[in-house]
């Protein structure tokens, strides 16, 4: 009785330890291991740049893929980062103007990598001990002119520079203390259809800012004379005016190859008069000429205008010289 118990239980331990080993042997194929992802993303927290710096370097140290996921500049102004990714160590780039303001100014930058690592850089930069700024770098006219302000903020004295020798533009005032002020420009009405510009700089301290002033040329030039014949002048010579009708700067010229006209004045602004002046004619035979009216730039209008004069009717011929020696005149 008792061998026939045994000999059931060798009997279930041989059927049944293959089983076992096969359903083990499942279990393990079918199991794959979790590992943790690995990504290393480390840069400087806190950039601290001078207010005169332009451009600032940020190292990266990396072992993955990263992008700049995120740039805050508002309190900041213009600001440029470059590159905008990258694959494993890098540097960026951080591109600015000079800190004008007498405050420090900051912006924020965040890099990621796609497991979802974050850093944050804090840019900082220092303000100006001579703190300068302008309301608008650059101030357009029309062609008609006008007056705008320029609005400057130093905590120094400042002066503007760039202006000498413009005559179409006029500054309320070239130099000033601490504090804000409002400089007028005046610009003049345009003399032609060319555009026109002139670049000045305002300057505090080591502080230089640049802005400019445009204007727009005429759009269109009229030009007109009263004749295009002047009356023929009689020999003695004589002046006769010629009225010029323009909404521009004119231009009147004589051949250079002619000395006996002359025209006063050879140049004017808008509608005027041209006193042309006619010398004596030494000669019997009637001449002639041809003078012009010029204006614009882009596009040359003008006018030709002919004179003639008279001959002389009555030429002197010069008479011999006398010789008081009766003995030399034999």
């Amino acid at each position: 009785m008792n061998d026939m118990k045994t000999k059931r239980l060798l009997f279930s331990i041989c059927v049944g330890l293959p089983l076992m080993a096969g359903l083990t042997a499942c279990t393990s194929d079918e199991t794959t291991e979790a590992k943790p992802a690995q990504e290393l993303l480390m840069v400087e927290k806190n950039v601290s740049m001078p207010a005169s710096e332009t451009s600032w370097q940020v190292k990266i140290n990396a072992d993955c893929h990263w992008d700049v996921s995120f740039v805050d500049n508002s309190g900041w102004g213009e600001l440029t980062v470059s590159p905008r990714s990258g694959d494993g160590n890098g540097t960026l780039v951080l591109t600015s103007e000079e800190n004008h303001s007498s405050i420090d100014r900051t912006a924020t930058i965040i890099i990621s990598t796609k497991g979802g690592l974050e850093q944050h850089i804090t840019l900082r930069q220092m303000r100006s001990d001579d703190a300068l700024s302008i309301n608008q770098e650059i101030f357009d006219f029309t062609d008609e002119g006008g007056t705008q302000s320029l609005v400057i903020a130093s905590n120094s004295d400042w002066t503007i520079t760039g202006h000498e020798g413009i005559s179409w533009l006029e500054l309320g005032q070239t130099s000033g203390n601490t504090g804000t002020t409002e400089v007028p420009i005046r610009v003049k009405e345009a003399y032609d259809d060319a555009n026109r510009s002139v670049e000045l700089t305002a300057t505090a301290g080591n502080n230089h800012l640049n802005f400019t002033i445009t204007q727009d040329g005429k759009l269109a030039i009229i030009l007109g004379v009263s004749t295009n014949e002047m009356p023929m002048f009689a020999s003695e010579g004589d002046s006769l005016s010629l009225s010029v009708t323009c909404n521009a700067a004119w231009y009147a010229y004589v051949p250079s190859s002619v000395s006996w006209i002359h025209l006063e004045p050879a140049f004017g602004f808008g509608d005027g008069e041209i006193r042309v002046i006619c010398d004596r004619n030494p000669s019997e035979e009637e001449r002639q000429t041809t003078f012009i009216v010029t204006a614009g730039t882009k596009i040359v209008l003008q006018s030709d205008i002919l004179v003639k004069q008279e001959g002389n009717e009555f030429v002197i011929i010069p008479e011999e010289p006398h010789n008081p020696n009766p003995i030399l005149s034999r």
